[in-house]
């Protein structure tokens, strides 16, 4: 059997530098569901802040979320899958995070809450993490889903650094620069072993899907895991020098000129 399931990156894959999704991709998708080949995303927003795509593509499968962490609809509320942060672990690095200067966001499943954030940050944060409320460090749960400090590179990397040398086994951390918002940076932690290829395996496996039947689509290097969980992986032509490397199938396009949609009609619709 051929793709039966494809599974999408949004920022710099799906969505243009313009947040739009273009026209090219919305019939591409549209096309491969009248085929009966369905579609989600694996993203690192929160499910909330990928709903409106969900929206505009029909996609009524859960979508894959937090980088993994959680697969969930879009439109109701038990997750198939989530892996949190354990409430043990979460309490060796807590103490750090509260002491932090930059903008802290922590993430229960689809509610996020935070401390430090300025109406910038909260701005630029909006396309990733929604509706954050603003809580003191006290008031904090257990168990979250990810754990993130933004802001200028140097609280960024001091928070970074104390965290990282609790050389705590059960998280993984990922200290980055904003794309979009340089000189803004991110540190990120999840639960150890959260990517989206753990997301993908939990949906195809919840959908009774083979790695054959499975088509990913991403640009940037926290993609390359769900590669490893699809029978065919592909790339956009914007893509990050080491996603172009390990891509069965690179586009010629950009996401500014609609990648996916020519990924879509080349891979799947012409076969199907």
């Amino acid at each position: 059997m051929g793709v039966e399931l494809i599974v999408i990156d949004l920022d710099g894959t799906l969505i243009r530098s313009d947040l739009s999704v273009g026209e090219r991709t919305i019939s591409a998708i549209a096309n491969a569901q009248k085929k009966g080949i369905r579609t989600t995303f694996a993203t690192g927003r929160m499910v909330s802040a990928s709903a409106k795509y969900a929206e505009l593509l029909s996609v009524e499968l859960p979508l894959i979320a937090l980088n993994g962490a959680i697969v969930q609809r879009h439109n109701d509320g038990a997750p198939i899958f989530h892996r949190k942060i354990p409430q043990n672990i979460f309490k060796k690095f807590l103490p750090i995070i509260e002491k932090s200067t930059g903008a802290v966001t922590i993430v229960f499943g689809d509610e996020a809450f935070g401390w430090n954030i300025d109406d910038l940050t909260r701005e630029r944060l909006s396309s990733w993490i929604v509706d954050i409320e603003e809580i003191s460090p006290n008031e904090v749960g257990s168990e979250p889903t990810i754990a993130m400090v933004a802001g200028d590179e140097k609280p960024v990397r001091a928070t970074a650094e104390k965290i990282m040398a609790l050389e705590i086994e059960d998280i993984q951390f990922f200290l980055f620069p904003s794309i979009r918002y340089y000189p803004m940076w991110y540190f990120e932690i999840r639960a150890a072993g959260v990517d989206k290829g753990l997301g993908v395996k939990a949906l195809r496996e919840k959908l009774g899907l083979a790695r054959e039947n499975v088509l990913v689509i991403g640009d940037y290097v926290n993609d390359l895991p769900m590669f490893a969980e699809a029978g065919i992986s592909a790339a956009v032509g914007n893509a990050h020098q080491e996603v172009l490397d390990a891509a069965d199938y690179v586009s010629p396009l950009s996401c500014d000129q609609d990648a996916v949609g020519e990924i879509i009609e080349n891979i799947v619709l012409k076969t199907a």
